[in-house]
């Protein structure tokens, strides 16, 4: 099981490195979309699949899915709240979240 994490750690850096030299290839980052975050997994080394959407300055849209550490209390914490069904937080659905910003203009290296 432990083995399998950890192959399944490499290749996820793997595909975030090919989707960052995507988007160094397209003269960099336009705008940057945070299109979800999922909802924290692991056990003791807990972490949320994010989806960030890159558009690059030639136009192309680039989808990086890294794998995001997640303070192990607050991810704890976090489903105890919602086992319990505290309201705020039974009620926060962390797909739903989603922001867009766009990044200023310099010459990309």
């Amino acid at each position: 099981m432990l083995i399998g994490t950890v192959i399944s750690r490499i290749s996820s850096i793997g595909r975030t490195l090919g989707s960052l030299r995507r988007v160094h290839r397209g003269g960099g980052p336009k705008r940057i979309r945070l299109a979800r975050v999922g909802h924290p997994r692991g056990l003791v080394l807990t972490s949320s699949q994010a989806v960030v959407e890159v558009e690059t300055r030639s136009g192309e849209v680039v989808r990086v899915s890294p794998e995001l550490p997640v303070p192990f209390l607050y991810a704890w914490a976090y489903r105890l709240a919602r086992r319990l069904g505290v309201p705020f937080v039974a009620s926060l659905e962390p797909e739903d979240i989603s922001f867009e910003l766009g990044v200023p203009v310099r010459p990309w290296p």
